[in-house]
């Protein structure tokens, strides 16, 4: 019984390791075509020439996590705006946050005058298309009759696609400029040093008693697992011991600093989603718990 007890203790350790900071995701922002000029004629005078339909070909990238294409258009057979989707989505993803609606709202895209037609495509229906005749397209990633945008794909990740354009016009020609870009995630192991790796020992063991309930001993191993490396997460546990054993002003002050730490450390928006998600779980084994729903706005705060 002794010896089974140990090795629940051990996998429940190895469990909240999990969660440790045993790795980094690092974001790129990966152009796919360079803001490309396309002149199409209208439906009509293209049987004279011209043509009123075409296509970009991309592949998207390994570790690709949502893609965008941005375009604006112009009346006549020459463009001169540039779109710089690439440079303003760098600039987003630096940004702790990511990339949100609000921030995806406020890209620049040069005015549009007339509108165009955009459709995503595969391969067995990119034919079909350019000869205007039957042909499926995904719905996610559809733009029709539009002047200008940034249009988001985010459940099509992997493969070869096709972006079919259109110009709705029977007479007038359009054109047009286009952009896409890829957004990619790639996990790297982090080197940790000794004193790192005792300290999410120490934090394990906090997690493992603060479970069974035995808050003052979670508090203890946190911090010694500090005093070897300060580590966001273990500071969040404290903080959530210190609110279960009614320390209200210690657990608000112990949940700033741990905020402050996981905004320098990798993987801030995973770590502020788990700790709101064990507030919750807190409330449900206290519901009264004072000061549970500041700190948790405070956290919420840190994630927009």
């Amino acid at each position: 019984m002794k010896k089974n007890y140990i090795l629940t203790i051990i996998l429940l350790i190895f469990i909240q390791l999990g969660f440790s900071q045993d790795y980094e995701i690092v974001k790129e922002t990966k152009k796919l075509v360079d803001t490309r000029d396309i002149y199409l004629n209208g439906g009509t005078r293209s049987q004279f020439g011209g043509k009123s339909r075409t296509y970009i070909k991309f592949d998207l990238p390994p570790n690709t996590v949502h893609w965008y294409y941005s375009f604006a258009t112009t009346k006549g057979q020459s463009g001169t705006a540039n779109l710089n989707l690439a440079v303003q989505l760098t600039g987003m993803i630096a940004d702790p946050s990511g990339i949100t609606s609000n921030s995806l709202s406020a890209i620049n895209v040069p005015e549009g005058i007339a509108t165009a037609d955009f459709y995503l495509l595969d391969h067995t229906n990119l034919q079909p298309f350019i000869n205007k005749i039957d042909y499926q397209h995904y719905t996610e990633g559809m733009a029709e009759n539009t002047k200008q945008a940034v249009v988001k794909v985010d459940d099509i990740k992997t493969g070869s696609w096709y972006l079919g354009i259109k110009n709705p016009s029977s007479l007038n020609g359009i054109n047009l400029i286009v952009e896409i870009v890829a957004i990619t995630e790639t996990r790297i192991l982090i080197a940790k040093s000794d004193k790192q790796q005792k300290a999410e020992l120490y934090g394990g063991l906090g997690w493992t008693n603060f479970e069974s309930g035995d808050y003052e001993k979670c508090i203890e191993y946190c911090d010694k697992a500090n005093a070897e490396f300060e580590l966001g997460w273990v500071l969040a546990n404290k903080g959530l011991a210190e609110l279960m054993t009614d320390k209200e002003s210690n657990a608000m002050e112990t949940y700033i600093q741990a905020i402050t730490l996981i905004k320098k450390q990798p993987n801030p928006t995973y770590f502020f989603k788990e700790m709101i998600k064990d507030i919750n779980n807190s409330k449900k084994i206290k519901p009264n718990l004072t000061g549970a729903d500041e700190i948790k706005q405070l956290i919420e705060m840190q994630r927009e």
